[in-house]
């Protein structure tokens, strides 16, 4: 409900807020062939790979917050794009570990600059305590939906 105060309500802005960022990393990542879920992707097991930890497709949905058949359909594109291997548990017959190729490991340094740069766009003309401020904010509006 919007008042007096805004226009707009509350989530038209961070919709909006959330539209605008997707596609200006989505524009930046394009040239790389890959979307901006499959660098998160990409990010995430190049992250856990370098704690020496083994990531699962299980990993991924709990990261994302999407369903199995969401998290397949990433993978089956990633791994077709040479950017991830799946190798066979060798605990579980059934599981699958997911693996950065070469090419992925190499991905993660450009597109890491493409994130850093968004990062930066977001805070843009923010002071340090409006950025602190804004960030407990986002905090609070996350924690608000997480039941």
């Amino acid at each position: 409900m919007a008042t007096d105060e805004h226009k707009y309500p509350y989530h038209f802005y961070l919709r909006n807020s959330v539209y605008k960022i997707m596609m200006y990393v989505d524009s930046n990542l394009t040239q790389y062939d890959i979307t901006n879920q499959q660098a998160r992707v990409v990010g995430f097991i190049g992250e856990k790979q370098d704690e020496g930890i083994t990531v699962y497709q299980k990993d991924i949905e709990s990261y994302m917050g999407i369903t199995g058949a969401s998290v397949s359909n990433l993978l089956r594109g990633l791994e077709k794009k040479g950017f991830i291997e799946r190798i066979r548990s060798a605990s579980d017959d059934r599981a699958k570990e997911l693996s950065l190729t070469l090419k992925g490991r190499e991905l993660i340094a450009t597109f890491n600059s493409v994130f850093s740069e968004t990062e930066n766009r977001i805070v843009q003309g923010m002071t340090a305590e409006q950025k602190k401020l804004f960030l407990e904010l986002l905090k609070i509006v996350v924690h608000n939906f997480d039941s």
